[in-house]
């Protein structure tokens, strides 16, 4: 069989139009990744640690060990006595001790920084402020809040909202978007 200029430019053109004309009909199909759930805890823990006196050092935690029942969370332990005019290293650490032994989930939210922020609100009356020192993956990096610094001004008492954001996807710094995983008060005590 003999092919001409004609009939070659004539089967690749007609190959070419059915490769487009199947490529335009194949319905797409959109692989999508379902984000992660939000994190299950039972227990919120601050551990401060003052930058010039590492000796002074307090732990407080929030335990609620029936999150979705009627029983109310255990406050018992969830005070930071702290020194006035000074900075505190601080973590945030997050707990299931519904388990035994009990799981550190810190890590896996560390993991899923990009999908997490840690947000606080000390109310009006508390001389405290905070500032998130770890920062995500994200492209700007963006704060995490596991790891902060807290600087205390004059003696003061309040109450410090600790609230974890599920962001996936969503996450842009701020503490708007996205689910809540915890949300819980702290009483801050500055002596």
């Amino acid at each position: 069989m003999k092919f001409t200029k004609k009939s070659i430019i004539g089967l690749v053109a007609l190959g070419l139009a059915l490769i487009f004309w199947t490529s335009c009909n194949k319905d797409e199909q959109v692989v999508s990744t379902p984000d992660p759930e939000n994190e299950f805890m039972t227990t919120v823990k601050l551990i401060a640690v003052n930058v010039n006196d590492p000796g002074d050092m307090d732990t407080a935690s929030w335990v609620d060990l029936d999150p979705e029942g009627s029983a109310q969370p255990d406050l018992s332990n969830a005070f930071l006595n702290l020194k006035a005019n000074a900075t505190y290293n601080v973590q945030v650490q997050f707990w299931d001790e519904s388990k035994t032994p009990a799981e550190n989930i810190t890590p896996e939210i560390k993991e899923r920084q990009n999908y997490h922020l840690i947000c606080f609100s000390p109310d009006g009356s508390l001389n405290l402020t905070v500032t998130k020192t770890d920062r995500d993956n994200n492209n700007p990096p963006l704060p995490v809040g596991l790891e902060d610094q807290f600087e205390t001004g004059g003696a003061s008492s309040g109450d410090l909202n600790v609230t974890l954001r599920h962001q996936p996807n969503v996450k842009d710094g701020t503490c708007a978007p996205g689910s809540t995983d915890a949300n819980v008060d702290f009483q801050i005590n500055i002596q």
